[in-house]
C-alpha cells in the first residue's frame, strides 16, 4: 500500500469492532511476557537457553529429531537449499501459487524455480504435472501444504523416490497438520516453517527448519553457525513492534489501528523484513531467531492444542455451511486450517458484504503473494499456469485464529 492510499483509508466512516487476520493467536499474558522482556532487555537478549528450548519443543510438535531456528521461514528455506548443495543451474519443482519469498530463496541460491499449476479445490500443486517437468537438472520437489491442507505428499514422495529427488516440505501454513499418522515436518526429507504474525503460531517474525535426516541436520547446523545475529537495537525494535501490533490489530482498535500500523510500517517505526521484491540476497540474510522471540515461541506452543482445536472447530462449521472441500470429519480433524479458503465469483462484493465484521486482507491475491507484477523477475512465464492465475483473482480466506470467537463466525455466516 502506498502512502497516498494509507491516508485515504486512515479514517473509516465509524469505529466498530472488526476482526483481522493477523496476530490472533497471542494471549494477553504473552503481551505482558514480551513487555517484561523489554524491561529486562539485556538479560533476556543474552539468554540463549530460550532458543534451544524453543527448538526442542518445536521438534517435538513435528515429531522430528532436529529443529533449527532462523529469523524467518524464507531464511530457513534458503539454508535448507544450501545444506542440500542446491545451486547454480539446479531446478526445483514448485507450485505457481505461493509466497514470492519462496522463489526468491531459490534464486538467491542460484537455482531455477520450475512452476507447475495447482489443483483448483485445495490450491496445492497438481501432482499429475510433476513427472513431465522433471529433467536431468531437477534436484528437488517442493511440497507446499497450502492454507494447512496437505498436498498429495504420498504421490510426490513416490515420484521423488523414482527419480532420486529430495522432497522439501513447506509447512509454513501447516504446523500441527497430520497426514496418515505422520506430522507435517516429518513427511519429506526436510521441512521448514514460518512462524510470523500471519501463521499458525505467532512470534512476530521467525522460521524453523526440521528434519529426521542426520546428514541434513549436520549440514544445517554448520550453516547455522554462520548466520547473522541482528543488532541489539533491531531486536529491541522487533519486541516493540510486536507490542504495538498486538494493540493496533486487536478487534476494538482495528478500525483505525490498521491505518496507523500501515503508517508506522511505511516510516519504518516497526520492524519487518521487507525483501519480497529484492532480487539479490539481502546482507542480513539469513539471520538468527533471537532469544526473546524464542521465549514467545515456547509460550505459543504451550497453548498450541487449544489454538489448533479452535481452528478445526471453525473449519468444521464453515465446511458444513460452504462445502468447498467436501472433506470427511476425520480429514478436517487432522488439518491445520491456517485459513478456510475458497473461490467466489465476485471477490469485491464478498469483501464488502463482510467488511463491517472482518478485515479480510485477502491472501494470495497474486500467484506470488507479496509481488503484484513483473512475474518474469522470478522466472515465471505469464499464462503457463492458468488455474493458479484464475484462483489468485477469485480466492477469499476466512480467518480461523483464536482471536475469532466461534459465535462471531456462526452469526456472520448464518446471516
Amino acid at each position: 500500500m502506498n502512502f497516498k492510499n494509507i491516508l485515504i483509508n486512515l479514517l473509516p466512516n465509524f469505529p466498530n469492532k472488526r476482526f483481522g487476520i493477523y496476530s490472533g493467536t497471542n494471549t494477553k499474558e504473552e503481551w505482558w511476557l514480551m513487555a517484561n522482556s523489554l524491561s529486562n532487555f539485556k538479560k533476556e537478549y543474552e539468554n540463549k537457553d530460550y532458543i534451544l528450548k524453543f527448538e526442542q519443543n518445536f521438534a517435538k510438535k513435528c515429531n522430528t529429531k532436529y529443529a533449527l531456528s532462523f529469523g524467518a521461514g524464507r531464511m530457513a528455506l534458503y539454508s535448507i537449499l544450501r545444506a542440500l548443495n542446491i545451486g547454480d543451474g539446479d531446478e526445483i519443482i514448485l507450485p505457481a501459487f505461493t509466497c514470492v519469498v519462496v522463489p526468491n530463496a531459490i534464486l538467491y541460491s542460484k537455482a531455477k524455480p520450475v512452476y507447475l499449476d495447482i489443483n483448483p479445490v485445495n490450491f496445492n500443486i497438481n501432482v499429475d504435472l510433476i513427472e513431465s517437468a522433471i529433467t536431468k537438472k531437477t534436484k528437488a520437489i517442493y511440497a507446499q501444504h497450502t492454507f494447512g491442507i496437505p498436498c498429495d505428499i504420498e504421490r510426490i514422495k513416490k515420484i521423488a523416490h523414482k527419480h532420486n529427488l529430495i522432497v522439501i516440505e513447506d509447512g509454513a501454513h501447516a504446523l500441527g497438520m497430520s497426514y496418515k499418522n505422520q506430522k507435517c515436518g516429518e513427511l519429506g526429507d526436510v521441512a521448514f516453517f514460518s512462524i510470523d504474525h500471519s501463521k499458525v503460531i505467532n512470534t512476530h517474525l521467525g522460521g524453523m527448519a526440521v528434519t529426521n535426516n542426520e546428514s541434513i541436520y549436520k549440514s544445517l547446523l554448520k550453516l547455522k553457525k554462520e548466520t547473522i545475529s541482528l543488532e541489539k537495537k533491531d531486536v529491541k525494535k522487533i519486541t516493540i513492534s510486536f507490542l504495538i501490533e498486538n494493540i493496533l490489530l486487536s478487534p476494538y482498535v482495528l478500525w483505525i489501528g490498521k491505518s496507523i500500523h500501515a503508517i508506522l510500517t511505511y516510516f519504518k517505526f516497526l520492524f519487518f523484513f521487507k525483501d519480497e521484491l529484492i532480487l539479490n540476497k539481502p546482507s542480513y540474510y539469513p539471520c538468527d531467531l533471537n532469544p526473546i522471540l524464542s521465549k514467545l515461541g515456547s509460550s505459543q506452543l504451550k497453548n498450541f492444542d487449544n489454538n489448533l482445536n479452535h481452528r478445526i472447530n471453525i473449519a468444521k462449521f464453515l465446511e458444513e455451511k460452504i462445502k468447498w472441500y467436501k472433506f470427511s470429519q476425520e480429514d478436517i480433524n487432522n488439518f491445520a486450517w491456517l485459513r478456510y479458503s475458497f473461490v467466489v465469483r465476485d471477490r469485491k462484493k464478498f469483501i464488502k458484504k463482510f467488511s463491517k465484521i472482518f478485515n479480510l486482507d485477502i491472501w494470495y491475491d497474486s500467484i506470488f503473494a507479496g509481488r503484484e507484477k513483473n512475474f518474469e523477475d522470478v522466472k515465471y512465464i505469464k499464462g503457463s499456469c492458468p488455474v493458479a492465475e484464475f484462483v489468485a483473482k477469485k480466492i477469499v480466506n476466512l480467518p480461523t485464529h483464536l482471536g475469532i470467537p466461534m459465535t462471531v463466525i456462526k452469526k456472520t455466516i448464518d446471516k
